[in-house]
C-alpha cells in the first residue's frame, strides 16, 4: 500500500542517477538519420531517453504477468509519467548521505519478486517470463536497487512523522475491519489482537498520502517537458 513507482514505485520502478541525453548523429561514422536513441522527456534539463522508457515498460509487464504487445498507448503513457516522477525523487536524493542498496538487499528483493508467482519460482519459469519481457537479469536487478533506494528515501523522509492515536484504530475497526468480517462470515477478531495490524495499515496509507502531495509538490515546481 506505497505509492507505485514500478519500479514500478515501483518502481515500481525506482531510477537513481538518470543518464544525460546521448543523441549521436553525424560524427564517428554515423550517418545523421541514424539516432542511436533519442530524449521522450525532460525533467529540470534532465533527460528521459526512449531506451529508459523501453525498459521500464517492459519491467512493467513482467511485474504484472503481461505480454509487450498487450501494452496500450495509454499504459506507455502512464509508465513515463511514472519515470517523470521517479526522476523528481532522483532529484531529491542527489543531496541525501543514504547509502546506495548493497548486492544482499538487491538479491533478496529479486527472491521476493520470484515468491510472488509460482512459475518464477524454478530457474526455468524465470528465465522464460523475462525472455518474454525482454529483460536480462542484471535490468531486473538494477530496478530493484533502485526501488531498495527510493523506498528507504522515502520513509525515513515521512515515516517519522506520522502518529497513528488509539481513536483512529478503533475508528477503523468499528467502520472497516467489523463490516468486513461480518460480510464474509468469519469470526470477529478483538481490537487488542488486531490493533498492531490496524496501525502499521493506517501508516501505510498516511505514508501513501504524504508521498502522493508531495510529488504532486514537486511536479508543480518543475520544468517538465514531454516531447
Amino acid at each position: 500500500m506505497r505509492l507505485t513507482f514500478q519500479l514500478g514505485w515501483y518502481s515500481s520502478a525506482y531510477r537513481a542517477g538518470l543518464a544525460l541525453a546521448v543523441l549521436l548523429a553525424g560524427s564517428g561514422g554515423v550517418r545523421a538519420e541514424q539516432v542511436i536513441d533519442r530524449i521522450v522527456a525532460t525533467v529540470n534539463r534532465r533527460a528521459i531517453l526512449e531506451s529508459e522508457w523501453e525498459e521500464a515498460v517492459r519491467m512493467e509487464c513482467l511485474l504484472n504477468s503481461r505480454r509487450l504487445q498487450d501494452m496500450s498507448p495509454d499504459d506507455r503513457t502512464q509508465t513515463l509519467q511514472r519515470l517523470i516522477d521517479q526522476e523528481l525523487i532522483a532529484e531529491q536524493m542527489r543531496t541525501s548521505s543514504l547509502s546506495p542498496a548493497t548486492p544482499e538487499e538487491i538479491a533478496r528483493r529479486v527472491r521476493e519478486l520470484r515468491q510472488t508467482v509460482p512459475a518464477w519460482k524454478s530457474d526455468d519459469g524465470w528465465h522464460t517470463a523475462l525472455a518474454a519481457c525482454s529483460l536480462t537479469e542484471e535490468d531486473v536487478e538494477e530496478r530493484m536497487a533502485v526501488q531498495v533506494n527510493v523506498l528507504r528515501y522515502l520513509d525515513l523522509r515521512f515515516r517519522p512523522a506520522i502518529h497513528i492515536d488509539a481513536r483512529a484504530i478503533q475508528s477503523y475497526y468499528r467502520e472497516q475491519l467489523l463490516p468486513q468480517m461480518r460480510r464474509a462470515g468469519t469470526p470477529e477478531p478483538p481490537l487488542g489482537q488486531v490493533s498492531p495490524m490496524i496501525e502499521q495499515l493506517l501508516v501505510e496509507q498516511r505514508l501513501n498520502e504524504l508521498q502522493e502531495e508531495w510529488v504532486r509538490s514537486l511536479r508543480s515546481q518543475a520544468d517538465i517537458q514531454v516531447r
